[in-house]
């Protein structure tokens, strides 16, 4: 969660790739497929404001959301907070970051502050602005 200029309330989602699993996992490989999904999201460089996406997410649980693709009756099952995912059920807007490098699951907040201004200062990130459905 983090707040807008406005002061008010905004959730964030940080989607990124796990590191390669396999030797035939290569890091092109795992690039190809974010930038598909960025696509299938219809998300914009850093360059330019965040497009607004439309709504995406649907709370399944307390705990977990549902992000939604285009065209696709495919679902992105994410484990979330449950303050997030009240939020959310108030229509809170949420600003969605897709990373095109792996990170760990276990990074902590420092490693993850650090990602996220690498892959601004990279290019690496995609933005856009979403909300439930």
């Amino acid at each position: 969660m983090d707040t807008a200029p406005t002061g008010a309330t905004v959730c964030c989602l940080l989607l990124v790739p796990q590191p390669p699993r396999s030797r035939h996992e290569t890091q092109t490989l795992i690039e190809q497929r974010m930038r598909t999904i960025a696509e299938a999201l219809r998300l914009g460089p850093a360059t330019a404001p965040p497009p607004d996406i439309g709504p995406r997410l649907r709370p399944i649980t307390p705990t977990e959301v549902a992000l939604c693709f285009d065209s696709t009756p495919y679902r992105r099952r994410i484990p979330a907070g449950r303050s997030w995912t009240l939020l959310l059920g108030r229509r809170t807007p949420v600003d969605l970051v897709l990373g095109l490098a792996p990170l760990a699951r276990s990074s902590t907040r420092a490693e993850i502050d650090s990602y996220l201004d690498l892959g601004t200062l990279r290019q690496r990130l995609l933005f856009g602005h979403t909300r439930t459905e």
